[in-house]
């Protein structure tokens, strides 16, 4: 996911304070901020206010940020910490364990266009229940590999681990997928995975 001319040359003008360069990053990102959100949360208040309470940081810190950074991954790893802070806080009296509660696979993402196919939405239900059965950090891993197209390197800097770390989880991941060989089958092709 490198970064084109016409992104650099738009954070660039909105390091140097155009308002609506922010604006136009904001409609270029929001739905996969806000379907990325959903994996952990269903409370759509919460996660437009992290998205709004983001691009707020981003206009008051923007003369500080880098220069041409990969803005996707940027803003995608903080909301995950914004959300996961927020989340934290609420959940803080009820349970010290995050992941405990967290519904990742909870309202699959269902906007993308592979989801949108006829055959893949005939097989969802099915499908969401093979991913429902992994654990929180697979799905994670799942959904941004496969749903968001990243590579391991992208991944590895939202979900803060190591390269190694990501594959390994993947490979994880894939292989309890593969358990239900059938279905995952069909997974894997409608997300054009190559194993």
């Amino acid at each position: 996911m490198e970064p084109t001319n016409k992104h650099i040359a738009l954070w660039k003008s909105f390091q140097e304070g155009d308002s609506k360069a922010l604006g136009q990053l904001a409609n270029n990102h929001y739905k996969i901020l806000f379907n990325y959100a959903t994996k952990f949360t269903k409370d759509r208040e919460l996660i437009k206010d992290c998205i709004q309470d983001l691009f707020l940081y981003l206009w008051d810190h923007r003369e500080t940020l880098q220069s041409s950074p990969f803005v996707t991954i940027y803003l995608l790893k903080s909301l995950r910490n914004n959300l996961f802070k927020k989340l934290n806080h609420e959940k803080r009296n009820h349970s010290d364990d995050l992941d405990s509660d967290l519904p990742f696979t909870e309202g699959i993402n269902a906007e993308s266009e592979l989801i949108e196919s006829e055959l893949f939405v005939e097989n969802e239900y099915k499908l969401k229940s093979i991913l429902s059965s992994l654990p929180k950090r697979q799905q994670e891993v799942i959904f941004l590999k496969f749903y968001e197209a990243l590579s391991i390197e992208e991944i590895a800097e939202i979900m803060d681990m190591n390269k190694q770390s990501v594959s390994n989880l993947l490979h994880r991941a894939i292989i309890n997928l593969k358990s239900n060989w059938f279905l995952a089958i069909q997974l894997l092709y409608f997300l054009h995975i190559k194993i």
